[in-house]
């Protein structure tokens, strides 16, 4: 296979394309790679930072890309790099790797950092508020800051003398923008596909035509902080004054394909359109030799690498990601072992909810849609009728909002008894996805997938029984589906149907008889499996007199476990727990910090809380000001759904008496805040 190396890292090699953009800009990018550290190599930063030059090129910037920069070839990298971008221009730097934060300052790290003393670490690594002030004074007029950088540090021996992941940091120079990979102080991870949670969906989100940078990182935030449970919480700072949008409506987007109804003898021809399309505006030669192998007949080949010619000529030579990190090599490779069937489509775009899936997956919210486009074409162009695949290119499509071909590619799975597409398409129906919401046929699609074992169909069904959507609303025959997927493992049927089991009959004698004990066992099954809502409603129950005497170490422990894991709803019940005092002692700095959590978890009520606490001066100082910017706030993100939500919020900030200044001045910082943070 034809392979476009990229030059040492210590070159910085700067790759061409366009720095002007649509909007008239000067843009130019900075990304930088390291993995493979001296003391045990990362899995992701290097795809991560080949991701992110590819979009970066497509959407107009002069990208420099670095991988594996030791200290000194960071450093030359940087000043070359600087000595390259004109005045007023818009400097974006993005980096993947190790760093460390000490005293409130973030350094990264090169790969030859080695275990030792903070201070000797600190003699090789590159202070990112450094790098912040000297692109300013280099001429960079905006500057754009990505750090996918939150990774646990083995490097220090003492690790007393560093912070826990990175800290917050802000630029007091130019117009300026720090992205974070997660909250201060805590942990990014490497996820589950081929690049971090992070930066895949930050790629998908840069692709997408006409977004302000701020709705992108706000996006990203939402992605990441929902898809990986609540455990990893991207931030942003910023001092900015413009709008930039990484992808104007005028640059090339990916043209929709009229399939019409899809079948296997279609299937090739379609994704070859659908590959084509897919890298209209990529810069990316391999993209275009990769497209030739796959499709050596079409018409399109002599086009294909003509384009990967002249990339090549002007020094384009991302490589593609390295997928090999999934797989077994070569040499150790059964012939009907399942190394053998692993696809690039299955490491990119596979779905952790399908029974049959032979991956991982990648969770919805994290896939790098522009890179498993690429890889699901190129599995389908050799394997048109596996039904695996189909389903998997649906999902992708599904993701990028291409309802009619997603439609057409989980029908052709879906018509091979493929369960897990079966259930994709009743949910379009079930949330009005490309079409008119239409319960009747999601049911009948959902016993479809539920007749062939699907556990996520079962208990969409118990829900629709439960509910009353297509159906009489019946909460035995709901049960009776619950308890179908519970006996085969389902986290989600099994906690809700200890839910049943704890509440007993409805209004109307229907449901299981209350029984609490084996609310308890259910419970336990789920939380074993890792549903954090389990563990919460676990350790309600145990704090409450339900089961005869209140276990009050328990029940913390279990609200503990599900707060640490991600669950919005249990640090909000613990904030409650130590704010009140009652069962434990008054602890307003811990129910603070719980309550913050959960706000920043996007659960209202909590927001609602630490401005009452303001309002009362409960551990913290007494202030209108601060309780009218967190009861602002909360009206502003709470759920639509919960309308109750948004009225105590506004009444609350009624109910403070504020001057009319002072409600102006909390509502506009109550805006700037949600502007940047979003729900």
């Amino acid at each position: 296979m034809r392979r476009n190396w990229i030059l040492a890292a210590s070159l910085g090699l700067m790759l061409s394309g366009s720095p002007v953009s649509a909007q008239g800009e000067k843009r130019y990018a900075l990304v930088v790679g390291n993995a493979d550290y001296a003391i045990g190599a990362l899995r992701n930063p290097v795809n991560d930072a080949r991701s992110m030059a590819a979009i970066l090129l497509e959407t107009g910037f002069a990208t420099t890309l670095v991988e594996n920069a030791t200290g000194a070839q960071l450093e030359t990298a940087v000043q070359d790099f600087l000595g390259k971008v004109p005045e007023g221009a818009v400097g974006l730097f993005y980096y993947a790797g190790h760093a460390v934060q000490r005293e409130g300052r973030n350094y990264l790290l090169p790969v030859d950092t080695e275990l030792g003393s903070i201070d000797e670490i600190l003699s090789k690594a590159t202070s990112a508020s450094d790098l912040v002030g000297r692109f300013h004074a280099d001429g960079v007029e905006f500057g754009i800051f990505i750090l996918d950088a939150c990774r646990n540090n083995p490097f220090v021996e003492d690790d007393t003398e560093v912070g826990r992941g990175l800290a917050s940091m802000e630029s007091d120079s130019g117009e300026t923008i720090v992205g974070f990979a997660t909250q201060a102080g805590e942990v990014a991870y490497d996820g589950t596909g081929p690049n971090s949670p992070y930066t895949g969906a930050l790629v998908t989100e840069i692709d997408k035509q006409g977004r302000d940078i701020l709705d992108v990182f706000r996006s990203v935030r939402r992605s990441v902080r929902i898809w990986t449970n609540g455990q990893q919480r991207p931030f942003i700072s910023a001092s900015l004054e413009r709008d930039f949008i990484f992808r104007t409506s005028e640059s090339t987007a990916m043209a929709p394909v009229e399939i019409g109804e899809l079948t296997i003898e279609t299937v090739r021809p379609v994704v070859e359109e659908l590959w084509w399309n897919a890298i209209a505006g990529s810069k990316v030669p391999d993209d275009f030799t990769s497209f030739a192998e796959h499709f050596p007949e079409s018409a399109k080949v002599a086009d294909a690498r003509g384009i990967a010619m002249s990339l090549e000529g002007q020094g384009n030579v991302v490589r593609g990601l390295s997928l090999a990190q999934f797989t077994l090599d070569a040499e150790s490779r059964a012939p009907e072992g399942l190394s053998a069937v692993v696809t690039d489509c299955d490491v990119s775009g596979g779905d952790p909810d399908d029974p049959r899936r032979i991956t991982d997956g990648v969770p919805w919210g994290l896939v790098n849609a522009r890179r498993a486009m690429r890889d699901c074409a190129a599995a389908l162009a050799y394997d048109p009728s596996n039904p695996r695949l189909l389903h998997q290119m649906g999902r992708v499509l599904d993701i990028l909002n291409r309802n009619e071909e997603a439609e057409q590619f989980y029908r052709l799975a879906g018509s091979s008894e493929y369960s897990a597409s079966l259930v994709n398409l009743g949910f379009m129906y079930v949330s009005a996805k490309g079409r008119d919401r239409d319960y009747g046929e999601a049911m009948k699609l959902y016993r479809r997938a539920a007749d062939l074992g699907n556990l996520r169909a079962r208990t969409n069904i118990g829900e629709m029984f439960a509910l009353g959507w297509s159906v009489e609303k019946n909460r035995d025959e709901a049960a009776l589906w619950y308890k179908l997927a519970a006996q085969n493992g389902w986290p989600n049927a099994l906690d809700t149907l200890a839910n049943m089991y704890r509440d007993g009959k409805d209004e109307t004698g229907r449901g299981p008889d209350r029984d609490l004990n084996e609310a308890v066992r259910l419970y336990k099954v789920a939380a074993e499996l890792g549903n954090t809502n389990a563990m919460g409603n676990l350790g309600a129950l145990y704090l409450s007199e339900d089961l005869g005497v209140s276990d009050v170490n328990r029940g913390i422990d279990w609200l503990t476990r599900a707060s640490e894991l991600g669950n919005r709803f249990a640090p909000f019940n613990l904030g409650r727990i130590y704010r009140d005092g009652k069962i434990v002692g008054r602890d307003f700095e811990l129910a603070l910090s719980l309550f913050e959590r959960s706000a920043d978890l996007g659960f209202t009520p909590a927001r609602i809380a630490i401005g009452r606490m303001y309002e009362g001066g409960n551990g913290v100082e007494k202030s209108s000001v601060e309780a009218a910017f967190h009861f602002a706030v909360a009206s502003l993100t709470a759920d639509g759904k919960r309308p109750e939500e948004k009225e105590e919020a506004l009444r609350r900030l009624d109910d403070l008496g504020l001057s009319a200044e002072q409600a102006a001045v909390a509502q506009k910082r109550a805006e700037d805040w949600v502007k940047l943070n979003g729900a």
